[in-house]
């Protein structure tokens, strides 16, 4: 009995082997494409220290948990940075090549 099922797994392991070998992490280029433009645009902003701009970039129920307490919605989103007084410059994201495997 303990060969049959030892058997039995051995066929279902050897042909399920083809299968996932033919599986590659190959990135979508598009997808690529798209994430590097959304980052463009991350970047843009940013550094444009444009608090309406960066806020539009979030939904209307966001929520930023900060060290004192979350933030909730964003208009408040958009008051705090603009409270902050922070101002920022010359930031890049990169976007790597294996990103989206």
């Amino acid at each position: 009995m303990k060969i049959r099922l030892l058997a039995l797994v051995g066929l279902a392991i050897g042909f399920a082997l083809p299968t996932f070998a033919q599986q590659t992490n190959t990135p979508d280029p598009q997808l690529h494409q798209q994430l590097v433009a959304l980052f463009k645009k991350f970047d843009e902003v940013w550094n444009s220290n444009d608090h309406a701009a960066w806020a539009a970039l979030f939904t209307d129920d966001a929520i930023e948990v900060t060290n004192t307490e979350p933030i909730y919605g964003r208009n408040a989103l958009e008051k705090n940075w603009a409270d902050l007084k922070l101002q920022f410059s010359n930031h890049v994201t990169t976007v790597d090549q294996f990103s989206l495997t």
